[in-house]
């Protein structure tokens, strides 16, 4: 397994004076900070794209090939997503966004040749109840199945979900496509704005999930994936004040160990 972290200002310092070692920069598809993280290290690359809104179709995947054969990028990600004002108790309107995510991920599947589409979990909270069915994982696991999809877990928005759905997070996690893990994203929780929000520092119940996924890793019952990415830091205003020089020292620090140690 490789170690990504975000890219952000304090990383790149960090990688500059040698305190910290990982194995990619995860950076968004935009060339500019491709640019300026690519003498640091290598670029594993995370897509703003998703499955539910149709806008698959328009996709510029000659764009996306050139990104991927100048990156260390081994999947193309997407987002399981339903729209604003969808209403999940219309089975006419379930029926036209089932067809429609696999419709999306099967023209993603024929324009990307050899490279597998990794499918990443939502989460829902009362401020986004319109995520609910893209984030059940039934759905969300039969979607995986019936397209032949890899699954891109992100714990934190797994942690959300199961918060909202009152359901416990184990209990939530086991229902995911774990048998189909490529890649998975860790970071800390916590409320803001009213909310569970992610994208912070890992705190000790964040650390203790971490540990559960390896171990179900370690034992067989989950795929191993190819990456493991730290999603806390960034650049502007959403990120940089979760951006810590010293968190960011001392979480890699250990991150990278644990990573390692699973080989």
């Amino acid at each position: 397994m490789k170690l990504a972290v975000n890219y952000s200002n304090p990383l790149i310092g960090l990688l500059k004076e040698g305190a910290v070692k990982i194995d990619l920069i995860k950076c968004p598809d935009w060339e500019g900070m491709i640019t300026e993280a690519r003498p640091y290290g290598q670029i594993g690359l995370h897509f703003d794209l998703e499955v539910g809104f149709g806008n698959t179709f328009r996709a510029d995947f000659s764009r996306i090939h050139k990104l991927l054969e100048t990156t260390a990028t081994p999947h193309v990600n997407t987002h399981l997503v339903t729209p604003r004002g969808f209403n999940p108790g219309s089975p006419a309107e379930l029926k036209r966004i089932n067809t429609l995510w696999r419709d999306e991920i099967q023209h993603m599947r024929d324009h990307l040749d050899t490279y597998a589409v990794a499918l990443e979990n939502l989460p829902f909270t009362n401020a986004n109840m319109h995520l609910q069915p893209a984030a059940n994982p039934e759905i969300f696991s039969q979607v995986v199945e019936d397209t032949g999809c890899m699954f891109l877990l992100d714990l934190a928005h797994a942690r959300i979900a199961a918060d909202s759905s009152n359901v416990d997070v184990k209990a939530y996690l086991h229902a995911l496509p774990t048998d189909r893990l490529v890649e998975m994203h860790i970071t800390g929780i916590k409320i803001h704005g009213g909310v569970l929000t992610d994208h912070f520092e890992l705190n000790e119940e964040d650390w203790t999930v971490f540990r559960w996924a390896l171990d179900e890793i370690h034992a067989g019952r989950w795929r191993k994936p190819e990456i493991v990415a730290f999603e806390y830091g960034g650049i502007g205003q959403t990120f940089v004040w979760r951006s810590e020089y010293s968190v960011l020292k001392e979480q890699i620090l250990i991150l990278y160990e644990m990573v390692a140690g699973l080989g």
